[in-house]
């Protein structure tokens, strides 16, 4: 029994496998013989860890590499774009030594500049009376035609423009001024000196606006794009100095908060003398508010559309006094956004201020939605019986301002310039075209003033504070209307020294036969009004008649 055991059973003290030790190996006999064994292993000696650490640094390595190769792509494509960048600035600096300095020009603006001198040639030469400055002008124009012909050439064959060009239409832009000033003296025509008087309206209107000079934001913020800004726009204003910035709640449609500066200085400084609200009560329907951006601050007070109707208000910021008066006619202006300026909200009812007085400039339905022009009075708040009816759509214009009784209007060009394109001349019943093109710092104009004062526009321009100087073209005069001027200039001093002597007499007829100006100065302060803010010309008055079709035209003065 012992021995069949022995049989069974194979037992070693040690194996030794692959160098690993074994310190125990017991084996059975199955019934075929074959030996069958278990193994127990002191340790395992395979680096499983390794290997995995091995594996992954692999893998970084290879990622490492990759991103290696790419930057030299990278780095091989610049330099051999900087290496094509410099041998063609080789070639040009090569050009520019031989033949001199080239500058990448503008075709369109040298073309357009172009025709202008062509047109102004054109008018020269009708105005030439002498054969002498016919000839000059037939001379210039073919040095233009030549000019013309040699632009044309090289908007074709050569894309970098030689600067020769535009110094050559300088020099003949300043011949076409020498030649006008010479005609002109010929034709006993000189031009007035200076330029036109503040507050007068001795000019032919706008001949260009300058860049735009760009003030500062808001006080409130870039989040309210709409509103108004400005100084007073009374002649004679008791308050000439006085800035005043007007921004709309951010709803796009509430005038409520207000301040007033002393100087220009405060304005830039953000130190207001007065900050209101128009909320005088505090309640969630401002009645007192406005609405839209055509707010104007004329002689001391706010002029405005009242909030939610058809009504003018007035409000003085040193007394707190609210006024407002109700619009009811045959032909009333809308409101809340019926006919609006295009791409502004509210501005139904426009107020403007110029050397003539206080303007409402809006839309009606009699009108189909056209330019209706309104004189108000400052003190009873009434509009004129007689408007203005033009033939422009309201909602198509961007914007529009007053200067001596002309309406000017605008439109969107494009993102940076507006063109000032429309005017309608109160005085005469005429309208005419235009074309004066503004440059402004944001896409959209929200309002846009005209200040007789100081001869700027006042532009609110998605929040920010924004103006131009205007130049007008100055009036010209006859020698026969100087020498006139002149003999009454004396004419009144020999006048004035007379009545220096009969001063006496003077003073007793005066107050025995008082004079139509002293009934006229009694007459406006009874109803609390100075003669500097009335109309430069007030005896005279344009009658409109309006015929059947809804227009009007001009009967007279």
């Amino acid at each position: 029994m012992k021995a069949v055991l022995l049989q069974l059973l194979c037992v070693a003290s040690f194996v030794i496998v692959d160098g690993g030790h074994i310190q125990k190996v017991v084996g059975v006999k199955d019934a075929n013989g074959q030996c069958i064994c278990s193994m127990e292993l002191s340790h395992v000696v395979f680096p499983v860890h390794k290997v995995e650490k091995m594996e992954t640094d692999f893998y970084n390595l290879t990622d490492f590499l990759q991103n290696q190769m790419n930057k030299i792509y990278n780095h091989q494509t610049l330099i051999t774009t900087t290496l094509t960048n410099l041998t063609d600035l080789e070639k040009r600096v090569k050009y520019a030594k031989t033949f001199g300095t080239h500058v990448d020009l503008d075709f369109k603006r040298l073309i357009n500049d172009i025709q202008t001198v062509v047109s102004m040639a054109k008018n020269i030469s009708k105005n030439a009376t002498t054969d002498t400055s016919k000839e000059m002008v037939t001379e210039l124009i073919k040095e233009i035609d030549t000019i013309n012909t040699v632009v044309t050439t090289m908007e074709k064959y050569d894309r970098n423009n030689i600067i020769t060009a535009q110094r050559e239409i300088i020099a003949l832009r300043k011949k076409l001024q020498d030649c006008e000033e010479e005609i002109a003296l010929a034709s006993g025509i000189v031009p007035a000196m200076g330029s036109p008087s503040i507050g007068k309206c001795d000019h032919d209107g706008i001949l260009k606006v300058s860049d735009p000079v760009l003030v500062k934001l808001n006080w409130k913020g870039s989040d309210f794009r709409a509103g108004s800004w400005g100084k007073d726009f009374a002649i004679g204003t008791k308050f000439p100095d006085h800035y005043w910035v007007f921004p709309m709640n951010d709803d796009g449609r509430t005038l409520e908060n207000y301040r007033l500066y002393s100087s220009y200085k405060k304005l830039l400084l953000y130190s207001p003398i007065r900050e209101y609200s128009l909320n005088v009560n505090t309640k969630k329907k401002c009645e007192n508010c406005g609405q839209g951006a055509g707010v104007v601050f004329f002689n001391g007070s706010f002029f405005y559309n009242c909030f939610d109707s058809r009504a003018l208000c007035k409000a003085d910021p040193f007394n707190l006094r609210i006024s407002r008066m109700n619009l009811e006619d045959e032909d009333p202006a809308s409101f809340n956004n019926w006919f609006s300026y295009k791409g502004v909200k509210y501005q139904d009812m426009d107020l403007a201020g110029d050397e003539k007085g206080l303007w409402m400039i809006h839309g009606s339905t009699v009108a189909n939605g056209n330019v209706v022009i309104r004189k108000v009075d400052p003190g009873t708040l009434s509009v004129g019986s007689s408007p203005w009816i033009t033939t422009q759509a309201k909602d198509q214009m961007s914007n529009s301002f007053m200067i001596c009784g002309v309406l000017y209007a605008t439109k969107r060009k494009n993102s940076t310039h507006e063109e000032i394109y429309y005017m309608y001349d109160t005085n005469t019943g005429r309208e005419s075209n235009t074309q004066i093109f503004m440059e402004k710092p944001l896409p959209i104009v929200q309002s846009l003033n005209y200040n007789p004062n100081d001869q700027k526009l006042y532009m609110y321009n998605d929040g920010y504070l924004v103006y131009y100087n205007l130049t007008l073209i100055t009036r010209k005069v006859s020698k026969a209307e100087q020498v006139t001027s002149i003999e009454q200039q004396q004419d009144s001093d020999t006048k004035e020294q007379q009545s220096m002597v009969n001063k006496g007499e003077l003073d007793t007829a005066s107050m025995e036969q008082p004079s139509s100006a002293s009934n006229q100065q009694q007459h406006l302060a009874s109803q609390g009004e100075s003669p500097a803010n009335q109309e430069e010309n007030p005896m005279t008055v344009t009658l409109v008649r309006r015929n059947k079709e809804g227009g009007q035209t001009a009967a007279g003065e």
